[in-house]
């Protein structure tokens, strides 16, 4: 792959000294996450080629798993050896990322080594591998609304700030009598309920009016940081549907595209990537990376149009891969339960779908246009879910991606005897 030499790309206001420490922390930290990714995932890139449009782009994504983000900027930064040799771009995170004790809550279902993560400077680390927060209204804590109605509203009696459910919550919890306590009374209360998200909700109607102002300011905030950077030509990588899909679709932009697009005088370039995952094998998760050609003239469109291109440039480069056809295959078909007998019926299977994708221009794991491969993928797709049982859930998922990829290439899908 042909990369330009990697360029530090910092906001200009920031002093040398710090952006020099920062510096140092982020490529040794950004290295450090790269080298462990690299030993969970294995990553494949196509449309490599494309990378050269990847200095000053907004980089967009699909979005499936919290590793997404690393997995792409290792690929933009491309490292060799101790060095980065291509771009390291700005990531838009999500702001509880942020969060003290964020990393400790998100870890508390994990195994115990993986738990003594939570005592690691989180925002510190984020801030010097260039991610930068972008508040996001569902994940913002009842702990963080009520400190924002303690500094901007005042120190309310909690039964004006909250619902009548919620102050009945926090009172319990604290034991105390609901009629007298206070917004910085509740600040005090347990921590698990603190960090219940989707905290606007919970506020009284005037509370949620009196407050909506200073939140659209620093969203409003956000934004102009980030609209400085694309003047000042950065890399951003961005997933613009803004969460992990629930689903497996993929889901209308946020609107922080749309007004990056438009909110400076220089009219950043998009470079379209989409993310694939096929799990279904025996060790390291295949990563199927696809870049796609940039997109110019974006800026001065309706969000709905500028939305809809977007939409079908990252969805035309979703990759159909052997794990999305089994799980299809699974929920659909009625699945032979022995291993050599499910491997002859995938193998058919994927050899159907592979002449498809050739004949529509799909772009398809290359395992998969090899017959040789296409058996052994049938063949590990087929022991795979044999021993995992995966329920129906997971299965449903990727029904939809690949029922997604079939709504940008009409007649991937037809004809098959499960529709």
């Amino acid at each position: 792959m042909n990369h330009s030499t990697v360029r530090r790309q910092a906001p200009t206001d920031r002093r040398e000294g710090r952006l020099g420490l920062s510096h140092a922390a982020g490529l040794v930290l950004g290295m450090l996450i790269i080298r462990g990714l690299q030993a969970v995932f294995r990553t494949e890139v196509h449309g490599a080629e494309h990378l050269r449009h990847a200095p000053g782009a907004l980089v967009l994504s699909n979005h499936r798993r919290d590793s997404d983000g690393p997995l792409l900027g290792g690929v933009l930064m491309h490292p060799e050896g101790l060095r980065f040799k291509g771009v390291e771009p700005f990531f838009i995170a999500r702001e509880d990322l942020f969060r003290p004790g964020f990393l400790g809550q998100y870890l508390q279902d994990y195994p115990r080594p993986l738990r003594l993560l939570r005592h690691l400077p989180l925002a510190g680390a984020l801030s010097a591998i260039q991610l930068r927060p972008l508040r996001r209204i569902p994940e913002y804590s009842l702990g963080e609304v009520l400190t924002d109605v303690l500094e901007q509203l005042g120190d309310r009696p909690l039964a004006q700030t909250l619902r009548p459910a919620w102050v009945q919550r926090v009172a319990h919890a604290l034991g105390r009598d609901a009629a007298v306590l206070r917004v910085s009374d509740a600040l005090r209360a347990p921590r698990a309920l603190r960090y219940q998200t989707h905290a606007f909700r919970r506020l009284t109607r005037a509370t949620f009016r009196a407050l909506l102002p200073y939140q659209r300011s620093v969203i409003a905030g956000q934004l102009q940081a980030f609209a400085h950077l694309v003047e000042d030509g950065a890399t951003i990588l961005l997933e613009p549907e803004g969460r992990i899909s629930p689903d497996g679709r993929f889901h209308r932009p946020r609107q922080a595209l749309h007004y990056l697009l438009n909110a400076s005088t220089r009219t950043p370039h998009i470079l379209p990537v989409a993310i694939t995952y096929d799990f279904m094998r025996p060790g390291r998760t295949r990563v199927l990376v696809r870049f796609g050609p940039p997109l110019h003239g974006l800026s001065g469109q309706s969000r709905r149009a500028t939305d809809a291109t977007v939409a079908r440039a990252v969805l035309g480069l979703w990759t159909v891969c052997a794990s999305q056809l089994t799980g299809y295959y699974l929920l659909h078909h009625d699945a032979p339960t022995t291993r050599d007998a499910l491997s002859a019926a995938l193998a058919h299977w994927f050899t159907e779908i592979a002449q498809r994708c050739a004949r529509l221009g799909v772009p398809l794991d290359p395992l998969l246009a090899d017959p040789k491969g296409r058996q052994r993928r049938a063949r590990e797709c087929a022991a795979w879910s044999l021993r995992a049982r995966p329920d129906r859930t997971r299965l449903e998922y990727l029904d939809r991606e690949l029922n997604a990829i079939a709504s940008a290439h009409p007649g991937l899908l037809d004809g098959d005897t499960a529709q």
